[in-house]
């Protein structure tokens, strides 16, 4: 079963930080206007980072549908024909696997992002008619591709925001340290640590960043402007504020 992250649950002891909810509301908005636009009634989208297992975070078109669909969506197959996608592609309910048996049948539109340094997403349209569906993506593919990674973007700035941690600058300096080729000893030794507690921060760090290993949490710190590596040799890094 799919791990909806904390940040997304209604019922998380989590707080969200001011302005969050708003810009969620908004990206809701935009998801039903762009079901609206091509003749459907719900839109999802579902961002996977650089898990390697199934956690997700999800922004719905609605709170009837955030309880319908988001479950349902990242427990199904379409998550990962969704992955290995370039392009959007129709879906229905008879081709799909469920964690569970639909009460009816659904059909909808997937249109995939395929953002390397942030993780994928995916944007998934809900409605009915499989013929008309399958129109819409037939003469309006790249305008809901266009679409999707607009509101991408907009969600990976309300999730960067709603970080449930930031790492401390001592994890990042491990980070740093490591993506200069030293092993966890020797980062122990320059940052006057133990070997254990050197590799505890680095777990912590990558974890955090939701990275797949240090490698993958360097390349994620790098792109989010966390960490900077000077060719001349000096080195900054900086916390996630």
């Amino acid at each position: 079963m799919a791990d909806i992250l904390p940040f997304e649950r209604p019922d998380s002891p989590i707080k969200a930080k001011p302005g969050i909810e708003a810009k969620k509301a908004g990206i809701g908005a935009s998801l039903l206007n762009l079901a609206d636009t091509y003749g459907l009634y719900s839109g999802l989208y579902l961002h996977f980072g650089h898990s390697r297992g199934s956690a997700v975070r999800a922004i719905a078109s609605s709170a009837n549908a955030e309880r319908q669909y988001v479950n349902l969506l990242a427990d199904s197959s379409l998550v990962i024909k969704a992955l290995a996608a370039r392009r959007p592609f129709t879906w229905s309910s008879s081709e799909i696997r469920f964690a569970h048996k639909l009460d009816t049948p659904h059909v909808g539109i997937a249109v995939p992002v395929q953002d390397h340094p942030n993780g994928p997403g995916l944007v998934a349209l809900i409605g009915v008619g499989l013929d008309a569906v399958r129109k819409t993506v037939k003469d309006h593919g790249p305008a809901l591709s266009w679409a999707a990674t607009d509101i991408h973007a907009a969600a990976l700035t309300v999730l960067r925001v709603a970080h449930i941690e930031a790492p401390t600058r001592r994890e990042m300096e491990c980070l740093r340290l490591a993506a200069l080729g030293m092993t966890v000893p020797k980062i122990g030794k320059t940052l006057h640590m133990s070997t254990r507690t050197a590799e505890v921060y680095l777990h912590r760090v990558v974890k955090k960043l939701g990275g797949a290993n240090k490698v993958n949490a360097v390349a994620i710190a790098v792109s989010r402007g966390l960490l900077q590596c000077d060719p001349s040799g000096l080195e900054h890094s900086e916390p996630a504020s």
